[in-house]
């Protein structure tokens, strides 16, 4: 075997190991919706009684304190002190992180 041919071969070993490696650092892991959803019961539990929910199985891009995020969307209908209210939230997708919670 050359010494030329034993190079190309170690340099194409090294340019297809190169890329699957970006390939794979590049594949972002999200929680599943469900999982995201009862994140966001569990941090509200304390202050309210969730009595129904609602999410969006696919994630948005958004910008919150001048960072991106992928979030999922969705809503709680929960009660407390004997009245409804509705909230409205946004949860990071990677993290389970409850990233906005609003009352409509």
């Amino acid at each position: 075997m050359r010494t030329k041919d034993l190079l190309v071969g170690a340099l194409i070993g090294a340019g297809a190991a190169a890329l699957t490696a970006s390939t794979i650092a590049s594949k972002r892991t999200y929680i599943s919706p469900e999982k995201a959803l009862k994140a966001v019961k569990g941090a509200v539990k304390p202050v309210y009684t969730v009595k129904g929910s609602w999410i969006h199985m696919k994630t948005d891009s958004v910008e919150k304190f001048n960072l991106p995020y992928t979030v999922y969307a969705g809503g709680l209908t929960c009660e407390k002190e004997g009245k409804l209210q509705q909230l409205e939230f946004m949860v990071d997708a990677e993290t389970g992180t409850l990233v906005e919670l609003q009352a409509q």
